[in-house]
């Protein structure tokens, strides 16, 4: 509640305003307590049509009402919407206290009993107020003030003064203008019920003008607070426009009992003495309850709750029972004119069971769209599939998720980004940015690939089930874009290859040609010139021999060349393992240490997997040697399961974060990724950098994708 107070006398302020308000809720139990005996006190009888209906249903609503109120008004002692809760249930209570002292008053005593004609007051014009409340809390829900805007505020205090008018007229009407048509108000000819009416008013105008302009009053004050909570709700953001759904459900919840009630009396008159008038009463209980408690639960804990599966049930079933009840009434009123009557109500349910069905699933699909501000899930996934479709290239399907994404949710944002495989990363944009944007990571076959960046549409945060559905839509767009971009870099990785054999070839046939040939041909001239010459000058006969001889190293240091390029020699003399330990040693040294651990069979693996384990392990090693200042490094090949692993770990540096990549790095998952493997390079735990790599061996190796 508002206050100018100065700081040092809130808290005494708030004391006493707690206090008021456990004084006033305690003497609505006392007066509701009061009620319920004086009504079983109450002897049968006729009385005045303003006093002839249960306690019970006042009473359960007073305290549906006040006890939230009250609960609000502790935590919140200056928080209006509590003590609207609090006086609004007050005077429930009391109208029903007043209702049954009236009669107990009437019918056990005459009428003689004290305070009688105020009773009778109370209970025939305190009633109608807790309808009268609704305009205020839709004008004040939930910050407990108007709203700030001009127009806002402006209809906000017509609303409030509008309810007020209203409540003044129901207090000052004269009672035989109230009670028209009552054949029992002649039991009231002895009490003075007229307490607050003006004298100044003419009886004429209370006749023509009191009934009807109560009712257009009080329709302009309901009217004029709906328009004030639907201009705060579409203008609100982030944690108000949450508040304000809870309003929202209250106000399903009570459109929906409403209709179900009037639906109700169509089919059994209301009587306030039998069945129907306690259905009817526990409908108004109902609605009450829903009321005091989405106030309570908006304005103190409503960041603990998600509403809007609660509005879109509320809206579905409200609105679907209100189709199926108006369809059940006309088909049954035609078919029992048509058709005999032991046949209609056959042909009735057939008719309401045919159509229930399809009203549902529109009813479904129209109540997602409103609430959630998307489709069906598999309206969402096959919009973005079709989409998917028609993009060509990995560019353009990320571009197609964006906008699919901002689309299906109405976000104003969207961000996605995918890590390729040479350690850059697409970044595809949609809309503006805004604040509150939720990150998603999205991963490939359990390795985190990119992320997703989506501002929730205003006021409507995500729910779990939007994130679980955004996850599969952005996992199967990230995989069908890492597929397209695979495809592409294999048709490249196919068409260098192809260059890759044409140039390989050219080299060996120059160096074979231009190298090799030519060295061979002058050394056999040589040593046809040193045959000549042993005869007569055997001194030039040697000479001309040694540079055969050197010739021929040299010619056998090119060989050695040329076949450490297409194989190295280390592996087919030592063994991929030995190989590795010969890398490790070359490497190692000073203040690095490098060890090698094997397991499994190495010794029968295919050529090319021999070439990748050996050039990745190398790789890395330099790596390790040149940039990470590590003191340990390990080296583990294991081998087993259709794979080849091979890992190397150190307790180094570490890359940096957002580090460029290198072009050994880039070369290392090329090499498994040639032969249908993935190889990544990612933190170690306790510090350090690990690179490890997959490569599948013989009948089990299958393409699969980059990372580890």
């Amino acid at each position: 509640m508002p206050s100018e107070d100065p700081p040092a006398a809130r808290p005494a302020a708030d004391r006493a305003l707690r206090l008021t308000a456990v004084v006033c809720v305690a003497a609505t139990f006392v007066a509701g307590g009061a009620a319920v005996w004086l009504s079983a006190a109450t002897p049968p009888g006729p009385v005045p049509a303003m006093l002839d209906w249960l306690y019970w249903g006042s009473v359960a609503s007073g305290v549906a009402l006040a006890v939230p109120g009250l609960l609000l008004a502790l935590r919140l002692p200056r928080h209006w919407l509590g003590w609207l809760l609090v006086l609004t249930g007050g005077s429930s209570v009391a109208a029903a206290f007043g209702c049954e002292y009236a009669r107990y008053s009437l019918l056990a005593h005459g009428g003689e009993l004290p305070l009688t004609a105020l009773a009778v007051f109370a209970g025939g014009k305190f009633g109608p107020l807790i309808h009268l409340a609704v305009p205020a809390l839709l004008v004040l829900f939930p910050t407990g003030r108007l709203p700030q805007g001009r127009r806002s505020r402006w209809a906000g205090v017509a609303s409030l003064a509008s309810m007020v008018f209203a409540i003044g007229l129901i207090v000052a009407m004269p009672w035989d203008v109230y009670a028209q048509g009552d054949p029992m108000a002649h039991l009231l000819a002895g009490f003075d019920l007229d307490l607050l009416t003006p004298p100044f008013v003419p009886d004429a105008v209370w006749n023509s003008y009191g009934t009807s302009g109560f009712k257009v009053i009080a329709t302009a004050s309901l009217v004029s607070g709906v328009l004030v909570f639907a201009g705060r709700f579409r203008g609100a953001q982030g944690e108000l426009r949450a508040q304000l759904r809870w309003m929202l459900l209250a106000g399903a919840v009570t459109v929906g009992t409403m209709i179900g009630t009037l639906l109700y009396q169509v089919h059994v008159p209301y009587d306030p003495r039998s069945l129907s008038g306690i259905v009817v009463d526990l409908l108004f209980v109902f609605e009450n309850l829903t009321l005091s408690l989405a106030v309570l639960v908006a304005v103190t804990r409503y960041r603990l709750y998600q509403v809007d599966l609660l509005i879109g049930w509320t809206l579905l079933y409200g609105a679907l029972a209100a189709v199926v009840v108006g369809v059940d009434l006309a088909v049954f009123v035609g078919a029992g004119a048509l058709v005999e009557d032991r046949f209609a109500g056959v042909v009735a349910a057939a008719v309401v069971a045919v159509l229930y069905g399809p009203v549902r699933v529109r009813l479904q699909r129209w109540v997602n769209r409103l609430v959630t501000g998307r489709g069906e899930p598999y309206d969402v996934v096959s919009a973005l599939a079709r989409r998917l479709e028609e993009s060509p290239g990995p560019d353009e399907l990320l571009e197609a998720t964006a906008r699919g994404v901002a689309q299906a949710f109405r976000s104003p944002y969207v961000r996605v980004e995918l890590d390729r495989p040479d350690g850059t990363t697409v970044i595809v944009e949609h809309g503006s940015p805004h604040a509150d944007a939720v990150c998603l990571p999205f991963a490939y076959r359990d390795v985190p690939i990119g992320r997703l960046t989506l501002v929730p549409r205003p006021g409507s945060p995500l729910s779990d089930g939007d994130q679980r559905l955004l996850a599969d839509v952005v996992r199967q767009a990230a995989a069908a874009a890492r597929a397209t971009a695979l495809t592409e870099e294999l048709q490249r990785s196919r068409e260098e290859l192809v260059k890759g054999i044409a140039e390989e070839r050219r080299r060996l046939r120059r160096d074979l040609h231009d190298g090799l040939g030519p060295a061979l041909a002058a050394s056999g001239l040589k040593i046809q010139a040193a045959r000549n010459l042993a005869r007569r000058d055997r001194a030039a006969a040697d000479r001309t021999l040694a540079e055969v001889g050197g010739d021929l190293s040299t010619i056998l240091a090119d060989v050695r060349r040329l076949v450490h390029d297409l194989r190295p020699p280390a592996l087919d003399q030592f063994g991929l393992v030995g190989a590795i330990q010969r890398q490790a040693e070359r490497f190692g040294g000073g203040r690095l240490a490098i060890g090698v651990v094997a397991e499994g069979d190495l010794d029968e693996l295919p050529a090319a997997v021999e070439v990748a384990v050996f050039r990745i392990a190398g790789e890395a090693l330099s790596n390790v040697a040149r940039h990470s200042g590590a003191g340990r490094c390990t080296v583990r090949l294991e081998s087993g399961e259709g794979t080849v692993r091979v890992e190397v770990s150190d307790d180094g540096s570490g890359v940096p974060e957002r580090a460029l990549v290198g072009v050994g790095l880039v070369a290392m998952r090329e090499r498994a990724e040639e032969l249908g493997g993935r190889c990544a390079i990612a933190p170690r735990p306790g510090g350090g950098t690990t690179v490890r790599a997959i490569i599948p061996v013989g009948e089990q190796a299958r393409p699969v994708g980059v990372g580890a």
